[in-house]
């Protein structure tokens, strides 16, 4: 077992560059994807369905999910495969990424369909509540195939650090997205108040937007991990068995997780609609920093995966500690400008009490302990992941949730009388800090450390 020794925290100016390079346009991609979620549970705020909007989004989160850990555990090899340049396996890869993606679509959107009002019935017995989430699912859910499509290039362009093309699509698709969400939500330039429901179909034409737009620009372009359909479906057994055996531990610990995060919701259901309302609201407005997170997590996994592809594993020890001191930084920089800037930025929103008002800025500053936390789970994670050590991952990731996050939920609510959904968030972020101690553990051990293109046998044809 080799063991992450110490040495320099201070890194050389070329990698701070290359940082920079990979996780400032992953970090504006998902601020705008954060802004446009904002921009949405602010415009429904004034029409009063910000709590049939979060039960309707459940199962696009859990899809999402499902997406990052086929997404995630294809990633391990691609970015290994860009690191040697090994063409022809990067073009099967994003074959399998394109076809797995669109297996969740169809999966996601067959459940939202036939279970209907059903489906949506477990977060709430609120009839009302349910009814309006499925005005808005019913039609939303269609535009989960462009979803789908669209993280399939994301991803793939991650893996060969050209972040900054799916950051300018996503540019466009959100901005798109906000100005159809305003003329039809209100009925603005002619157009008829559509409420809830043009609110879903802004969505839907502005992901199908997004989709061409990649498929556009990747054939215009002649992208190196685009090839003929033969190509990219040619997994041949010595390709598809290693990936998908690395995939699975993945694959199970983000559906296990997202399950997890639906309890948590259904907890906070619990407490009624209002304490969904509040959560809504700071998940919002707490979210918007939390892309730094996102940033630095990537950045670390496609760093480290090509590196481990060229078997620099000193390399890639350094890359980890070379990342904790600007998680230090940020952490205390997000910290603090979350606690400033909660309440303006709460104040914004239609809410429809004081209390609720003044329990959502308190829920928000207190995103600022999950964010601090999570800036150093990334790195260890995403570390875990870029080594394929998909096992311990899974078990620090959904593990947790489990058998820490979920049982303190609804501990707090069923066994303690819990009533207030900041006391009930706050208790729920003792899985956060149980996470950070046992995976800086593991990473220091050194046990992540695994150059996974050997699996992969080259052979000619």
């Amino acid at each position: 077992m080799k063991k992450l020794r110490g040495g320099s925290l201070i890194a050389p100016p070329d990698f701070y560059r290359q940082v920079l390079k990979i996780a400032v346009p992953i970090c504006l991609q998902q601020l705008l994807n954060q802004g446009a979620g904002f921009v949405d549970t602010l415009m429904v705020s004034y029409i009063g369905y910000v709590s049939a909007v979060t039960v309707a989004s459940e199962l696009n989160n859990l899809m999402f999910l499902l997406g990052f850990g086929i997404n995630a555990g294809i990633s391990v090899y691609a970015s290994q495969f860009y690191g040697i340049r090994d063409w022809k396996n990067l073009r099967r890869a994003f074959g399998l990424f394109i076809s797995l993606n669109l297996v969740a679509a169809v999966l996601f959107f067959t459940l939202a369909q036939l279970g209907n009002t059903r489906v949506l019935a477990f977060y709430s017995d609120d009839a009302v509540l349910v009814s309006q989430a499925w005005e808005y699912l019913s039609v939303c859910s269609i535009s989960f195939f462009f979803m789908c499509i669209t993280n399939a290039f994301t991803f793939v362009y991650r893996c060969i650090q050209k972040t900054v093309v799916p950051m300018a699509i996503g540019i466009g698709v959100n901005v798109l997205n906000a100005v159809l969400n305003y003329l039809l939500i209100f009925g603005k330039l002619g157009l008829p108040a559509m409420g809830i429901r043009g609110a879903a179909i802004a969505t839907v034409i502005a992901t199908a937007a997004g989709t061409v737009t990649h498929v556009v620009f990747a054939v215009v372009t002649r992208q190196p991990f685009l090839g003929k359909l033969r190509e990219m479906l040619d997994w041949p057994s010595h390709f598809l068995q290693p990936v998908l055996r690395r995939m699975a531990p993945v694959l199970c610990n983000e559906i296990l997780f997202g399950l997890g995060d639906t309890m948590y919701l259904k907890a906070y259901g619990l407490l009624g609609s209002a304490a969904l309302e509040s959560y809504k609201v700071a998940y919002s407005v707490g979210m918007i920093p939390y892309v730094i997170t996102f940033g630095v997590g990537n950045a670390c996994a496609f760093i480290i995966g090509e590196r481990l592809g060229r078997k620099d594993l000193e390399g890639a020890k350094d890359t980890v500690r070379w990342l904790l001191p600007i998680s230090v930084v940020a952490a205390c920089v997000v910290s603090t400008a979350m606690v400033l800037l909660a309440r303006p930025a709460v104040g914004l929103f239609q809410l429809s009490s004081p209390e609720l008002l003044e329990n959502t800025v308190l829920m928000t500053q207190l995103f600022s302990i999950r964010i601090a936390t999570r800036l150093f789970n990334v790195i260890f994670l995403f570390t875990m992941r870029a080594g394929g050590d998909s096992v311990f991952l899974m078990f620090l990731d959904c593990g947790l949730v489990w058998s820490v996050g979920v049982p303190l939920a609804y501990a707090g609510v069923l066994l303690f009388g819990v009533e207030s959904v900041v006391v009930l968030f706050l208790l729920v972020q003792v899985e956060q800090v149980v996470r950070m101690i046992l995976a800086g553990l593991r990473v220091r051990s050194g046990a992540w450390l695994r150059n996974l293109t050997d699996e992969v046998e080259k052979k000619t044809v």
